[in-house]
């Protein structure tokens, strides 16, 4: 009893750390040509292969990529579906990989540094196939928040997700821009869309099948800012 309450405890102590989402910076749907484009990628087939090359381009529907080319090195062009590929991975401009660690590293450095280097050094903007929340559930490729933490629930951007006004620059947002509602994937089925106004209800709907996680968070306000510290909770305490 005294071991479940110090664990309890800690993980409420660990998710006060947490402020401001902590998600890495999803890029702004408008902006995506000028943001990707052109930048050395990595696209991993269903088969485990990877092909290696330049983003050429992607066709989007309703804020997802969908067709996406690829400029191989060697000079081929190459198509893909979603159904095709499991990953897309596109180096990160400059821009892309402060803003990127300007969003999360200030509060996931606080829970831990063994795996604070693969989640603040944003190398690559990734997109990863899953599907749909809607009825049709189709398989698009989404952008991937939480990498480093992505084990148990991977978390990935609402293209069609409402925000506060913040700063941003070539499509990369800088300052504010809170997002109020996230596309959750659990063991590889269709996302479920978050909503920081019915966050409450997710909660328990997400992380039910872990005692330890609602032990740890009973009688707790369950705030939207602190999504991002759930989430590396369940990570860590619920594999």
């Amino acid at each position: 009893m005294k071991a479940k309450l110090i664990v309890s405890c800690l993980m409420v102590a660990l998710t006060t750390l947490i402020y401001g989402q902590g998600f890495i910076a999803g890029v702004d749907k408008d902006q995506m040509d000028l943001t990707l484009l052109n930048r050395p990628c990595v696209v991993t087939l269903l088969s485990g292969e990877e092909i290696n090359g330049k983003f050429g381009g992607a066709q989007e529907i309703n804020g997802y990529l969908d067709k996406i080319v690829i400029k191989k090195d060697n000079g081929e062009k190459a198509k893909f579906e979603p159904e095709d590929i499991t990953r897309l991975a596109i180096k990160a401009s400059k821009v892309a990989k402060l803003t990127m660690m300007a969003e999360s590293a200030s509060s996931i450095k606080e829970l831990t540094n063994a795996n604070f280097d693969e989640i603040a050094n944003r190398e690559y903007i990734i997109f990863e196939t899953a599907l749909r929340s809607n009825k049709a559930g189709k398989p698009r490729l989404m952008q991937l928040l939480n990498p480093g933490f992505d084990g148990q629930i991977k978390v990935f951007a609402d293209p069609n997700a409402k925000e506060t006004k913040g700063l941003g620059i070539g499509g990369i947002k800088l300052t504010g821009g809170e997002d109020k509602s996230y596309l959750f994937v659990q063991n590889g089925e269709k996302a479920v869309l978050v909503k920081k106004g019915n966050y409450k209800k997710n909660f328990y709907e997400l992380y039910q099948s872990c005692p330890k996680m609602l032990a740890a968070f009973e009688g707790e306000k369950l705030k939207w800012d602190d999504v991002a510290g759930h989430v590396f909770t369940y990570d860590q305490i619920c594999k």
